[in-house]
Parts: structure tokens; sequence; C-alpha cells
């Protein structure tokens, strides 16, 4: 008999949020917790909070960007039992846009709700991808 096992992720899917033309163009929140919650975590005033905070704090100094081109990046990170943060990664198709990216993230002071699964607080991982027209 063959036996088999894996990990289920599930995800929330929150609308996209339009920002300038020729700035940041979509940032998404996709969440996705182990288990399954029954509360997402959240941003204190939101997670709309968030992404306005992280699009606020990227810097653009010294990114060269062909004319055209689309800059991609998904952030991803840990919202911790205790609200903070930890593990963040960037991974995209640009370098430097990806260490503008971590480093916003990192500078966001503020702790997030954690989520919740049968009343337990649990670890919960973010996924916020960003696009650059």
């Amino acid at each position: 008999m063959l036996l088999s096992s894996g990990i289920v992720f599930g995800q929330d899917v929150s609308s996209s949020v339009s920002l300038k033309e020729n700035s940041l163009k979509d940032i998404a929140i996709i969440t996705v917790c182990y288990d399954y919650p029954d509360h997402d975590a959240s941003f204190l005033n939101g997670k709309e909070d968030f992404v306005e905070e992280l699009k606020n704090r990227i810097s653009f100094d010294g990114l060269k960007v062909v004319s055209g081109e689309n800059l991609k990046s998904i952030l991803n990170f840990i919202v911790e039992r205790d609200g903070t943060i930890s593990g963040i990664q960037v991974r995209g198709t640009n370098e430097k846009f990806n260490n503008a990216v971590k480093l916003a993230a990192k500078q966001i002071k503020g702790k997030w709700v954690p989520a919740k699964k049968n009343g337990d607080i649990v670890k919960s991982k973010m996924q916020i991808p960003i696009i650059m027209k």
C-alpha cells in the first residue's frame, strides 16, 4: 500500500490596491496560514495600512529600469504568535528592487494581530506580491 502525506495551505486573496501611474501598480495581500485559521493575521489598522506603509517606504534610489519593464517581487514573512514578523524574504525579477522591498518591510513599526485557530494563537505566513510598472 502506498502512503502519501503533504502540507496543505489555505489562502485569503484580497483585492489589488491601485497606486499612482509609473509607481507601484498592484499590491495584493495573500495570507497563507498553517492549519486553516479561524481568524487571519492582520496589521493593527488593517492589512491595507501595512501595504500603504510598505509603499511609502520603498526607495527607488539607484533603481534603473528599462522602458516598458515591469518589476515584480513577492514579499514573504511569518507573523509570529507574539505579533512580530520574522523570516522576511523577497524574490523577484530585479535584485535591487527586491532589496528595497525587504528594507522597507524591515522598517515598518507596529505589530500584527496574530492568526487564531480554535481560539489558539498560531503562526501564519503572509505573502504580498508587488508589481511596479
